[in-house]
């Protein structure tokens, strides 16, 4: 955009120095030249204003660039530009930035970008040097926010990349917008989760079977070697301390001990599926390798447990193997393994075929329910936290995208510079 150009000849107090004569000229893009004479100083100084992305939508802090020119500042960071200040003999290049007009800096400030430079290698300025540069910037900035048409400069410098900058923000709040919406989405099916939990615990408890007291045979096979002969299966207990869960003594070709099988407790379902298998008697106070009564399988005592997500899969040779663990040693043996995983199919299958599944696994969903329902309230807050702060971002980011294009749409109308001259 072209603005009518505005000169003037200004005088800028120096304190401790005297004064400087300048020439004061409004450039394009809010940019304002001061061209100064003073006491070993000499050379052009451009006051910028800092509109960066994400920062405010009309700039708050302005760069002086030394030496002239419209190109962005960086664009001369190995060259010198025309007519670079010269200051107590010492041509000084590159840029400083970040200043305040309303809140100008009492110590030094010269940035890392304002150096000497000679032949291509950027040097770091003497201190007198630094001082009187320091002191010329800061009366031009007392001149410069004093301007009657201080406001149109940010306004005319924000319109430059008005467009780029609310696209910019447009990207943004379109990614808080979905990401937004995917949580109102977690959000929903969180509260739902939560009120199956709680709907859980208003279910009447279901009778369950007692515990069978005439043992059953059981074939169990290998899916390589085929039928590896009958187990004998008696019903221990309705195990009341891993609810849901029934005890099974087992003796059989080179198997013996007890193994507790029920629904598989560490699936996130509210109803539990699947199937879970701990070898021994299984109890809430010991560890998995120290429960009692643990099977021995081809003479090696097992530790341990194995889960299953769903039941649908199981069939007497599927899965072909399980785990099975020797305390303080690791896996067990391979034959050994082969054989535990016969057994657990036939017992997972047994256990699936009682008619009172459903009751256990309500038994064991209510033993379940106050751990999930806590997860669950946790994640239902963690969620809605995470929701207020993607709206808010997104509302920002809206606002932000409609003032910078409400400066473009102004723009076509007038030039606020044009209008101070």
């Amino acid at each position: 955009m072209t603005v009518r150009l505005l000169t003037e000849r200004v005088e800028l107090p120096i304190p401790g120095i005297g004064s400087a004569a300048a020439r004061m000229t409004v450039l394009e893009r809010g940019r304002v030249r001061y061209v100064v004479r003073a006491p070993h100083v000499r050379g052009t100084f451009v006051v910028v204003p800092d509109h960066i992305a994400n920062g405010p939508v009309l700039p708050t802090t302005v760069a002086v660039q030394f030496g002239d020119g419209l190109e962005p500042l960086g664009a001369f960071y190995r060259e010198h530009r025309p007519d670079e200040p010269v200051v107590h003999g010492v041509r000084v290049h590159g840029w400083t930035g970040n200043l305040s007009p309303d809140d100008l800096p009492t110590g030094w400030f010269l940035g890392r970008y304002a150096s000497g430079l000679r032949n291509g290698i950027h040097r770091e300025l003497a201190r007198g040097t630094r001082r009187r540069t320091e002191a010329v910037i800061l009366a031009m900035l007392t001149h410069w926010r004093g301007l009657p048409y201080r406001r149109d400069l940010m306004v005319t410098a924000a319109r430059e990349k008005a467009t780029e900058y609310a696209d910019h923000e447009g990207v943004l709040a379109a990614a808080a917008e979905a990401q937004a919406s995917e949580l109102e989405q977690e959000y929903r099916a969180v509260r739902r989760r939560l009120c199956e939990l709680s709907g859980i615990l208003r279910r009447r408890p279901r009778p369950m079977q007692a515990p069978q007291a005439d043992p059953v045979q059981l074939q169990i096979e290998d899916p390589r070697r085929g039928p590896l002969g009958q187990i004998t299966v008696r019903e221990v207990a309705v195990n009341a301390e891993v609810a849901g869960s029934v005890v099974y003594e087992v003796a059989g070709p080179r198997v013996t001990g007890r193994f507790t099988v029920g629904p598989n407790r560490y699936r996130p379902e509210p109803i539990p599926q699947g199937i879970w298998v701990a070898y021994g008697h299984a109890s809430d106070r010991y560890y998995e390798d120290e429960r009692d009564h643990a099977p021995v399988v081809n003479g090696v005592r097992l530790c341990g447990q194995w889960d299953h997500n769903t039941s649908d899969d199981i069939t007497p040779t599927i899965p072909d193997t399980i785990g099975a663990r020797v305390p303080s040693r690791g896996s067990a043996p391979y034959a050994t393994e082969l054989r535990t995983a016969a057994v657990v199919r036939a017992l997972a299958l047994h256990y699936l075929r009682r008619p009172d599944l459903a009751a256990l696994r309500l038994a064991a969903a209510r033993a379940n329910v106050p751990h999930l329902r806590a997860d669950t309230r946790r994640r239902l807050s963690e969620v809605k936290q995470q929701l207020a702060i993607e709206q808010r971002s997104a509302r920002r980011h809206r606002a932000r995208e409609r003032e910078l294009r409400s400066l473009i749409s102004s723009g076509s109308r007038k030039d606020p510079l044009a209008e101070a001259a």
